[in-house]
């Protein structure tokens, strides 16, 4: 499944005359200490970004925390207290990732026209305030994945519309907008074909469906069995994936590549991938004088490095039930 479209961690603008209120919630829940700069980075979506201003310190200078708790619980938990202090209390702009490609201003502008959003800088998000602050924040890589601040484009849309609304009005035009982007040029229609000699099929579709998952390569249109003739008047059952993407038919043969050999080279599978009728080769992947049993050992390390720590431990796990399903090593 391609995703397009999240959320991402809320956070609140906390002006208070002292430490009390800060200290009041590291008693209450678990704080982490962060660089402004880095507050952002790796924030998962059911987390709070806090930022203390506080009057007993120098102008301009931000105590930021990471808070594993809701904004709800936190403003509970300021509103109960007994604080001496005087306390303000604003929620920063709550953001959404948008994964875009291409002509992105393109994209921006006609987002802007639609839903009357304000086109502005990243840099400018303390600056912006209304009834319902939302920013939306363009970036090229997976949304399956930790973001930091530095994968995001410096050009934002803000927005003065309710959150909930607002993102499931983008929702259902996000591939409309990405295809504006991409100037209708940017899908590719592959097939992967697989083969195992050992018909260890259900294994086989379940780890290429899982890369293909894990790192947001496109859309899977359809998958089943075939007829492949490898040679003529004899046919092999191939099982097959159609696949929209965006993403060069190289670097998914690449992906495939490592996928096909276990970590001593031996061959689990074989994963031919086409582009109408030509089949995309490996040669061109290959460094000089390297056989394809050494490049699939050094693609497979390079895929293993791409994976989520949970999928490649998935991964390795139906790699073994291959191996028992075979009885010995290919």
């Amino acid at each position: 499944m391609l995703s397009l479209l999240r959320g991402s961690a809320r956070g609140l603008f906390i002006q208070t005359g002292g430490p009390s209120a800060r200290r009041l919630l590291q008693e209450a829940f678990p704080l982490e200490a962060r660089p402004p700069r880095d507050l952002w980075d790796r924030a998962r979506e059911d987390q709070t970004l806090l930022l203390f201003s506080r009057r007993d310190l120098d102008r301009g200078r931000l105590e930021t925390f990471l808070a594993d708790a809701s904004p709800v619980d936190i403003l509970a938990h300021l509103i109960n207290a007994d604080l001496e202090a005087p306390l303000r209390v604003r929620p920063l702009p709550r953001a959404i990732l948008f994964r875009l490609s291409g002509d992105r201003e393109r994209a921006m502008e006609q987002i802007a026209r639609d839903f009357d959003a304000r086109p502005g800088k990243l840099k400018q998000l303390l600056r912006w305030s209304g009834r319902h602050p939302v920013v939306l924040c363009f970036t090229e890589k997976n949304l399956n994945r930790p973001l930091a601040l530095a994968d995001l484009q410096p050009d934002v849309l803000y927005f003065d519309s309710p959150y909930e609304k607002l993102f499931h009005r983008l929702r259902g035009r996000a591939l409309e907008y990405f295809n504006e982007a991409a100037g209708g040029e940017a899908w590719r229609n592959l097939e992967i074909r697989v083969y195992d000699v050992w018909e260890r099929y259900d294994l086989q579709a379940r780890r290429v469906r899982l890369v293909l998952e894990d790192l947001d390569l496109g859309l899977v249109l359809g998958e089943g069995w075939g007829k492949d003739f490898a040679r003529i008047l004899m046919a092999v059952s191939v099982y097959r994936f159609r696949l929209a993407t965006f993403i060069a038919p190289e670097r998914i043969k690449a992906l495939l590549l490592g996928l096909e050999y276990d970590a001593e080279g031996n061959r689990l599978v074989d994963l031919d991938l086409f582009e109408g009728r030509v089949k995309i080769g490996w040669q061109g992947q290959a460094d000089r004088k390297e056989d394809r049993s050494a490049l699939g050992r050094r693609l497979r390390q390079a895929l293993r490095l791409e994976l989520l720590p949970e999928t490649l431990a998935r991964l390795d796990a139906f790699e073994a039930q291959l191996i028992e399903a075979q009885g010995f090593r290919p």
